[in-house]
């Protein structure tokens, strides 16, 4: 009986053993046979003891047939996990699957086996005898701190002083003022870099916006004065009469202006002209470029030449009088003489005759 009973318990350990390979089990054999196969082997082991004197004699004929019955039962030895390895963490290693990779245990175990389509990594190129190349670091790894940003206090200054120069002159105001307003912005943006601590020149800040308005405010003033001036400049002022009058009378312009010519042949043939102007019409005139000529009447030599003289200013207030004097030299047998005066700026030509015979009743058309 207890023959029978040990080759029961090895037919169902070999069944367990075909299961548990159907099912997948790497290791080739479930968890609890190991355990089951002890307590059937404890089992005999204890029905041994009772048999008395018989047992030795049987256990070792019911282990033979147990073995021959396990090999006529067509079952194949295989390795069954055995128990947990203390230095391994409690772990029970496991066989791999045929031709599964291994890969050694890091804690000095037995080979565990690698993941599915891991694969291993190639060696990488030959680093050459000299080893590998040392990191170079790259051209801006590292910038130095930029210096104070002091440019645009510097311009605002010489923007300012040259601006506040050319304010006083009529012509080139305009230039003043455009001068101006730059110092006055770089003067601003010094002040901003100072505050945000990119600068350290607050002084020419303020200095170019000090100078830059007072060249903007004079150059604006100026610049009108030149608009002014240009167009009483390029407006015509035409004489009250286009004839000719004799020397020593007077000629008033459209806008009051009133112009006097007064001529006399002296010593050495020389013939003096005086020109005066008294402005009557109530704002200030221009009177640049004024101009004086004479010429012969009835001769074809063209201008008499002029020795000496001053001309008109180029300005005249109201209310003021201007006077020039001019010298020319006198060809021999001249006898009436005619004089052209333009007083400058917008006014047009006026005419006067003189005659040097003392012929004073006949007027040259």
């Amino acid at each position: 009986m207890e023959t029978d009973r040990r080759d029961d318990a090895a037919g169902r350990g070999a069944l367990r053993v075909e299961e548990s390979r159907e099912a997948g089990d790497p290791a080739g054999v479930p968890a609890g046979a190991g355990a089951g196969a002890d307590a059937e082997a404890g089992g005999d082991a204890d029905t041994r003891a009772a048999a008395g004197a018989d047992g030795p004699a049987d256990d070792g004929a019911g282990a033979d047939q147990s073995a021959e019955g396990g090999r006529d039962a067509g079952v194949t030895e295989v390795p069954v996990a055995g128990p947990a390895d203390p230095a391994s963490g409690g772990r029970k290693d496991l066989p791999a699957a045929p031709g599964t990779d291994l890969l050694p245990s890091p804690d000095g175990g037995p080979p565990v086996p690698l993941a599915p389509g891991w694969q291993r990594p190639q060696p990488g190129p030959d680093p050459g005898p000299y080893g590998p190349k040392p990191y170079l670091p790259g051209p801006y790894a590292w910038v130095p701190p930029a210096g104070p940003r002091n440019g645009s206090g510097t311009a605002a200054v010489i923007l300012g002083v040259i601006g506040a120069v050319l304010s006083f002159t009529v012509l080139l105001s305009p230039l003043a003022v455009i001068l101006g307003g730059l110092a006055v912005g770089f003067g601003i943006v010094t002040l901003r870099r100072v505050r945000r601590g990119e600068a350290r020149n607050r002084g020419s800040g303020l200095s170019g916006i000090w100078l830059g308005g007072v060249a903007a405010v004079v150059g604006i003033g100026m610049s009108i004065l030149l608009v002014v001036l240009a167009v009483d400049f390029f407006a015509p002022v035409s004489p009250e009469t286009d004839s000719a009058v004799e020397s020593g009378e007077t000629i008033a312009y459209d806008d009051g202006l009133e112009v006097t010519l007064h001529a006399e042949p002296t010593r050495g043939g020389y013939l003096d002209v005086w020109v005066r102007v008294e402005n009557l019409t109530g704002e200030l005139v221009t009177l640049a470029s004024s101009e004086v000529s004479a010429y012969p009447i009835g001769s074809d030599d063209g201008n008499l030449e002029q020795e000496s003289g001053h001309g008109l200013p180029l300005t005249l207030a109201d209310d003021r009088v201007a006077v020039a004097m001019y010298r020319f030299v006198l060809d021999d047998g001249t006898g009436e003489v005619e004089f052209e005066v333009s007083p400058g700026g917008p006014y047009e030509y006026a005419y006067w005759w003189k005659d040097l015979d003392g012929r004073t009743d006949e007027q040259p058309a």
